[in-house]
C-alpha cells in the first residue's frame, strides 16, 4: 500500500512501480493499493501501461478516514517512496494502524520512522525491491516493525504528547517573561 498523487513525481510513485515489476514474478499473489487519484492521461498512468502492471494497481481516492484505515487493516505494508516529504504524515499513518513501513529517507520521513521500518534511499527501485522482498519473506520482521511503528507514533506523535509539549513551551515562555 501507498499514499501518494499519482502524478506528482516528488511523491516517487514511479519507483515503487519499478520495484514492483522487479519483485511480481517471485510473489505471483502482490497487488498494490494506491491511495491517490490516478490521472488517466498522465505520466503515471503512461508508465503503469508500459510497464504491464495495471492488473496489479487498484487507486482509491476521496475516501473517509474510517474506508483509509480499513485499507491500512488490509495491507503487508506501506511504502513511502517520496524523494521528498515536509512531515511523513502517510508514514506517521501507516505506522498509527499497526502497519510496517518501508520508507525512503527523502526530508522528514526519518525523523518520522526512525528505527522502527526499513528505510531507503530516495529514487532507488532497486532498494525499495530489496526491502519489499525482506518483508514479504519475513513476517516475523514485519510484525516487529509494526509493532515498533505504532509505539514510537504513540510516544513521540500522539496528541497527547504534542498537547504536552504545547504546554510546556508556553510554561517556558511565562516563566521567561517575569
Amino acid at each position: 500500500m501507498v499514499t501518494a498523487s499519482a502524478d506528482v513525481p516528488l511523491k516517487g510513485l514511479d519507483y515503487l512501480l519499478q520495484a514492483v515489476v522487479t519483485i511480481r514474478d517471485d510473489y505471483p499473489k502482490l497487488k498494490l493499493i494506491v491511495l491517490g487519484k490516478l490521472k488517466e492521461d498522465g505520466e503515471t498512468a503512461r508508465l503503469i501501461d508500459r510497464l504491464g502492471i495495471r492488473d496489479l494497481i487498484t487507486f482509491y481516492s476521496g475516501l473517509s478516514s474510517d474506508e483509509v484505515a480499513a485499507l491500512y487493516a488490509r495491507a503487508t505494508c506501506a511504502v513511502i517512496p517520496s524523494i521528498y516529504e515536509g512531515f511523513g504524515l502517510p508514514a506517521g499513518e501507516a505506522m498509527a494502524c499497526r502497519v510496517p513501513v518501508i520508507s525512503t529517507t527523502g526530508g522528514a520521513l526519518p525523523e518520522v520512522v526512525g528505527d522502527a521500518g526499513l528505510m531507503v534511499p530516495t529514487a532507488d527501485y532497486r532498494a525499495i525491491a530489496a526491502a519489499l522482498r525482506r518483508y514479504l519473506d519475513d513476517p516475523d520482521l514485519r510484525h516487529t516493525n509494526a509493532r515498533k511503528g505504532f509505539d514510537r507514533i504513540q510516544q513521540q506523535f500522539s496528541w497527547e504528547v504534542a498537547a504536552s509539549e504545547m504546554a510546556e513551551l508556553y510554561h517556558n515562555i511565562i516563566v521567561e517573561a517575569h
